[in-house]
């Protein structure tokens, strides 16, 4: 048997570590929390954001759409979803997603193993005195094991 001393995690909406990169990021439960095994985060992006096509070696990505419309993208595969709407992304598979609704709308994102978490915070301290550079994107990027694809 062994000694799990996580606690149980219990937040009313709205509530978590919120963080802007940009776009605003919230952490609903992060590594340190399940021990390393998950975490989860909450994003609302407005029309037309999202993220780029990419890629992570170290982690898996687990999409859930909670409000307007998405578009999802894993490979060759792409699908518009609404509320609802789920992507599973095995780590090493190129993948993007776009509000491509008329409203913002937020998302649900689960990494697991977590970690890359800490990715929206260092990028959010740089975000802070404006945009950064691409190239002080690039290096944070690389730490965290995510790869731009072209």
């Amino acid at each position: 048997m062994t000694n799990d001393a996580r606690e149980p995690v219990l937040l009313p909406p709205g509530e978590g570590c919120r963080f802007h990169v940009p776009g605003p990021y919230v952490v609903k439960l992060a590594g340190e929390q399940t021990a390393g095994s998950l975490a989860v985060l909450e994003s609302a992006f407005a029309p037309g954001e999202g993220a780029p096509l990419h890629r992570h070696q170290g982690h898996d990505e687990t999409f859930y759409v909670v409000s307007g419309r998405f578009r999802l993208r894993c490979d060759d595969r792409v699908a518009e979803e609404g509320p609802g709407g789920f992507m599973h992304v095995p780590r090493t598979h190129p993948h993007s997603f776009t509000n491509v609704g008329e409203e913002t709308s937020t998302i649900l994102v689960a990494l697991s193993p977590a970690g890359f978490e800490k990715f929206f915070i260092e990028a959010a301290g740089l975000s802070a005195s404006g945009r950064p550079s691409r190239e002080a994107m690039e290096s944070i990027l690389a730490r965290y094991d995510q790869e731009l694809v072209f």
